[in-house]
């Protein structure tokens, strides 16, 4: 058995970006992704929120066919640390997931880090299976942070998230 590990950094505001974001927009997004994971990573298809308070979600996930754990489905409880984190914990797997928004030198200076841990019951540590594994989540962890941003930044353009 293995725990693959990952994170991937990439900032909400690189030179140039427009709209620029503030923590309330992203916080508004990272909310959203919580309740519809499918309008912000392409391996989920489907999502249902089964309980929600100001501080955790409960939700049921279906992912794409053979793009999540087997059955793709997965059971989640969410503990939102607003406006920094939002951790996700699969009820059925393990797998814990943190997506955490951070400052840098000022208030625009915003970056999102996505933290992985799956585990792999049927993998050997030190495998080809495991470095094969290792390098195609390293690959959907940046894709999943790259999309989210750029979904965060749509959704304000197109006002569906309060600009100000």
């Amino acid at each position: 058995m293995v725990v693959l590990i990952q994170s991937q950094t990439l900032p909400f505001n690189p030179p140039g970006a427009e709209p620029v974001l503030n923590t309330a927009q992203i916080w508004e997004a990272l909310l959203l992704k919580c309740r519809k994971p499918q309008d912000f990573l392409s391996p989920m298809s489907g999502s249902e929120v089964l309980e929600e308070t100001e501080t955790m979600i409960k939700r049921s996930v279906t992912f794409k066919q053979g793009m999540g754990p087997p059955g793709d489905k997965a059971r989640e409880d969410i503990d939102l640390r607003k406006p920094w984190k939002a951790d996700f914990r699969n009820l059925d797997s393990g797998a814990f997931i943190s997506n955490i928004v951070s400052q840098g030198q000022d208030e625009k200076d915003l970056y999102l880090t996505f933290y992985f841990e799956w585990p792999f019951p049927n993998i050997e540590a030190g495998s080809q299976e495991e470095k094969d594994t290792s390098r195609r989540l390293w690959s959907l962890a940046k894709e999943s942070v790259q999309s989210t941003i750029e979904h965060t930044r749509n959704l304000v353009k197109e006002g569906k998230i309060d600009t100000s």
